[in-house]
């Protein structure tokens, strides 16, 4: 039996609150959030601490200024503010760049190739009504030998991570990460925003094989067209009965990508990393074990149990079955999402994605600020898990954004370095005081300074934005080392 959210501890509800408020007004107060924290009966320092740490939050009025996306891609394709204009983060909409504006919902035509997860989307609960036919013991070994791995970045095998929270023998706590806050990523909004049944539908699946006692579902605070879609849906008649999730809007943060920092976030408490051991599977949100999937990984439940393990496997590597969603943007002609093979070769994507805008494609950045830049040397790459090359890039949650002739490579680079030292959450002194340094020596073109730097970040961070923040640096000092000199 699933709990509510009133019944949760009180403190999990600051997260939503906040996200409220927030809405209501498009900013916080000192006295909202003082009559925030009375309501989650936590201290008001405790909730002011929480609520600053959110990149989405304001805390004075935006006095309706007009927002200028200043993403990678929208940098890429020009974009430019005027006065009185609010510079943004990413916005996520990538595939129309340079973007104005708020969230919208995805535009169907962006959908560039569809495959099994993208196919026209599921009007029954076929995939959930073989799972419960064949038991779940049967069912959990059919997940298993289907091969499927996580979507969200590390690729972790999904029978082995549920195995791992199911030998505690206790209630089991699941977590549907949706937060999606790499910038130049956006297939899991295209997935909520088109295809939401088949998300429920994994989901539902991953709910009658674990039981869990809690299912979140963590949806980024500012896809609100992605969340109001996938509500619509839980909304609609027909849903399985065991579906009954706590969707929470998130605050935004680079940092919410890490697991046991989005455990904190729905806990009420400030978003940072966990010290580990313990791993989530052995205690998580409220200490219960606790299974967290990205929402492509779920989605994949569905195709696995409605084609089978063998269908399944029928695609992708040995290692790695399955399509992947892939976000590309930037300097390409046809930018969206392509749903391809685990393992096809870098170059068959840009090639599809339509090659260049201008002239030929100089560099991609795969994994986003934690993976790295690869050169044309390196097009004939196999996009699989692992690292693609020894200098960091990897697939990670599957963004690539193409630079051709016209775009500034070692502007790109800098705009990485940018980006990770604003999103460290602080906790730890090689990232807080590291990134910034590193930002700082590549201005400099202090190359020698840089790079034993990277190594002391890269080794001694706490989390994964840490250790992988000279990812990027790394594979452009690599490549192209005569623009940092």
């Amino acid at each position: 039996m699933q709990l509510s959210p009133e019944s949760l501890p009180r403190r999990a509800r600051l997260l939503p609150l906040l996200h409220a408020e927030h809405g209501r007004r498009g900013w916080l107060s000192p006295e909202s959030v003082t009559a925030i924290a009375r309501e989650a009966r936590i201290p008001v320092a405790e909730a002011w601490e929480a609520a600053t740490s959110y990149r989405d939050f304001h805390f004075e009025s935006p006095a309706g200024k007009a927002q200028v996306c200043t993403g990678l891609s929208c940098q890429l394709a020009g974009a430019a503010t005027e006065a009185g204009e609010a510079v943004m983060g990413c916005r996520f909409r990538c595939y129309e760049a340079p973007a104005r504006g708020h969230d919208q919902p995805f535009p169907e035509q962006f959908i560039r190739e569809a495959g099994p997860l993208l196919a026209p989307d599921v009007t029954d609960w076929r995939g959930l009504e073989r799972a419960r036919s064949v038991g779940r013991e049967a069912a959990l070994a059919e997940i298993e030998s289907s091969g499927l791995r996580g979507r969200g970045g590390a690729y972790f095998p999904v029978g082995r991570k549920w195995a791992g929270a199911l030998a505690q023998n206790r209630p089991i706590a699941l977590v549907v990460n949706a937060e999606e806050g790499e910038p130049g990523v956006f297939k899991d909004r295209a997935l909520l925003c088109r295809r939401p049944r088949r998300v429920l539908e994994g989901i539902a699946i991953a709910a009658e094989l674990l039981q869990p006692a809690v299912v979140a579902i963590v949806v980024n605070g500012e896809a609100e067209a992605a969340r109001m879609s996938l509500e619509a849906a839980l909304a609609s008649p027909g849903l399985p009965q065991n579906v009954d999730p706590w969707v929470v809007p998130g605050g935004g943060g680079y940092i919410l990508g890490e697991e046991t920092t989005l455990l904190n976030a729905l806990e009420g408490r400030k978003p940072v990393p966990r010290l580990r051991p313990p791993y989530p599977v052995e205690s998580g949100l409220f200490g219960m074990p606790t299974v967290i999937n990205n929402v492509e990984t779920l989605a994949n439940l569905s195709v696995a149990f409605r084609d089978g393990a063998a269908a399944f496997r029928s695609s992708g590597t040995v290692d790695a079955p399955g399509t992947k969603l892939f976000s590309v943007s930037g300097q390409v002609r046809e930018p969206g999402v392509y749903e391809l093979p685990l393992g096809i070769r870098l170059a068959e994507v840009i090639e599809r994605a339509g090659g260049a805008v201008s002239g030929s494609v100089t560099a991609v950045l795969t994994g986003g600020p934690s993976g790295g830049f690869l050169a044309p040397s390196e097009f004939g790459v196999a996009l699989a898990p692992g690292v693609l090359h020894p200098t960091g890039a990897m697939v990670g949650a599957g963004g690539l954004v193409v630079l051709d002739e016209s775009s500034d490579v070692r502007a790109a680079v800098l705009a990485m370095a940018r980006f990770n030292a604003e999103e460290s959450c602080g906790k730890c002194t090689p990232c807080r005081e590291g990134s910034p340094r590193m930002l700082d020596f590549l201005r400099e073109n202090d190359a020698g300074s840089l790079e034993p730097l990277l190594e002391v970040v890269g080794a001694a961070s706490l989390c994964g934005l840490g250790q992988m923040a000279p990812n990027p640096l790394r594979s452009a000092l690599h490549f192209w080392p005569e623009l940092f000199r």
